[in-house]
């Protein structure tokens, strides 16, 4: 009578999940940083979408709210939320204030954009409307670093201004590593409405 093979099949059991454990966690890393690319990609497919509204919709201005026509731009692209595989929708984009100049620059995790929450996979837009009083306060306050104040000057108040972001797995905006200086930032697109308001 013969034995059944116990040891062998116990090597073979031991050898697959010595296997997973070593490349498991690759793979999921590999999945996470590919979505991540996939929604800065798809940020700047957003971008071409909102110009586009302004150019052809809405007589050159920057939309302040959810346009459908927005997401039918998106879509034109056959772009997918990388985290769910659908087609964008109306409730994949917010909208959020920015409340002065410096914060359009802001891409510290504590800033402005950094603060923002949302979906994976989805978009936030953040809008600054110029506003002459609030750069004559900014420009006048004595707790300015010089970088500060060099980010203020070379802003031109005339134009609305806006940011967009993504949010990764983890609905945190998407954030990137400066290789230089080794900071972790959060990737955004900014632009500007050059129609005259």
């Amino acid at each position: 009578m013969k034995k059944f093979p116990f040891l062998e099949i116990g090597i073979i059991i031991a050898l697959a999940g010595l296997l997973y454990i070593l490349i498991y966690p690759g793979y999921i890393e590999n999945i996470r940083r590919n979505n991540k690319y996939h929604v800065i990609s798809n940020v700047h497919a957003c971008r071409a979408a909102y110009e586009k509204v302004a150019s052809l919709d809405n007589i050159g201005l920057l939309p302040k709210e959810q346009d459908p026509k927005i997401i039918q731009y998106i879509n034109e692209f056959d772009i997918l939320n990388p985290f769910t595989k659908c087609p964008y929708n109306e409730n994949d984009i917010q909208f959020y204030e920015l409340l002065n100049p410096l914060e359009i620059a802001d891409n510290m995790l504590s800033g402005k954009h950094g603060a923002q929450r949302g979906e994976p996979g989805t978009f936030a837009i953040g809008i600054f409307q110029p506003d002459r009083s609030t750069y004559t306060e900014l420009i006048e306050r004595e707790d300015l670093t010089k970088k500060e104040k060099k980010v203020i000057e070379k802003l031109n108040m005339d134009v609305t201004k806006y940011t967009i972001i993504g949010f990764d797995y983890d609905s945190m905006p998407v954030i990137i590593e400066d290789k230089t200086s080794k900071k972790i930032e959060v990737y955004f697109i900014k632009g500007f409405n050059t129609s005259i308001d």
